[in-house]
């Protein structure tokens, strides 16, 4: 299959450039707009937001469908190695170095913004949804960092993994509830680390992949946090609008601070297992504040209830 699509390449280059020249230069705020929209940097402002704002159970959900959607997705690439749009007459705001196919925004996008209107099911939202969709895979082809071919699985993949995960995750759920706490605690810590090392190399050798590791160190803080908080804190998210937003606000800043602050005090050149090492503390960190130290302190200050029984 590797040989066919790298047939398509010229074809893919083609439908670039003319994408582009339809384009020209004004609509380029609005497709950059939609792209960053398909950033690590947005899931990390959109799950917490569902999680703490809206609905506990789905935004729990929506971040193991998300962490593990990128995980597929970064397994895909490194399977096919397809390089990224290199013809010099293709204009590329923000290059990126990862492997082109299959694309990572359209995929994500079906996956996150498909699973919230599976869940909310209202008719409007579902036709912003799609037309998100739609608009972030289109991004990418017009800001010449994939092509149409790639968008193209993306979408199609990702609406395999929502119809997957819809299926299987009450199935799942309901054979982990039956489990002791120690066996939860272990699936939640163990099948991410597991999956880590299922990944291939990079396209430099490096192994595990970065692409591996972030997304599932995440999910290994995000399930062990989701632990504690149920036993622990038993946080409700329903409560007055302003509490609400207060919460997302102090929680967006405990998160910049596990997000950034290792990136300003760690030294830039490091041993490559040593950066893998920090990299898993840190996004696991992060997952697990989102979790459990998040809502532990929206209790604590009072801007958020808890139930009676945790």
């Amino acid at each position: 299959m590797g040989e066919w699509l790298e047939s398509l390449l010229p074809w893919g280059t083609e439908v670039i450039l003319w994408a582009q020249s339809l384009s020209n230069g004004g609509w380029d705020g609005l497709f950059t707009f939609l792209t960053f929209l398909g950033y690590e940097e947005f899931y990390l402002i959109l799950l917490p937001f569902v999680y703490w704002c809206l609905d506990k159970g789905i935004g729990a959900s929506l971040g193991y469908a998300s962490l593990l959607s990128a995980w597929v997705n970064s397994l895909l690439k490194y399977l096919f190695v397809i390089p990224r749009p290199a013809d010099p007459r293709i204009e590329v705001p923000r290059p990126e170095t990862s492997p082109s196919f299959p694309s990572g925004h359209a995929q994500n996008a079906v996956v996150n913004w498909g699973y919230l209107a599976y869940r909310f099911r209202n008719r409007i939202f579902t036709v912003v949804v799609i037309l998100l969709a739609l608009g972030i895979g289109l991004s990418r082809i017009v800001l010449g960092v994939h092509y149409p071919q790639d968008v193209l699985a993306g979408w199609l993949i990702g609406l395999a993994l929502l119809a997957l995960f819809a299926w299987l995750e009450p199935k799942v759920a309901t054979w982990v509830g039956r489990q002791s706490p120690l066996v939860q605690y272990a699936l939640a810590l163990g099948v991410p680390v597991l999956l880590i090392f299922v990944h291939p190399a990079d396209v430099q050798g490096r192994y595990p992949a970065e692409g591996a590791v972030v997304p599932l160190s995440a999910l290994a803080g995000l399930g062990v946090g989701l632990l504690m908080e149920r036993g622990r804190v038993g946080f409700q998210v329903r409560g007055a609008w302003w509490k609400r937003l207060l919460r997302f606000l102090a929680g967006l800043v405990i998160i910049t601070v596990f997000y950034i602050g290792p990136k300003l005090i760690l030294p830039q050149e490091m041993a490559y297992r040593t950066e893998t090492l920090l990299r898993f503390l840190r996004y696991g960190l992060l997952g697990w504040a989102v979790a459990f130290l998040c809502p532990w302190l929206f209790v604590r200050l009072r801007l958020a209830d808890r139930k009676a029984s945790s």
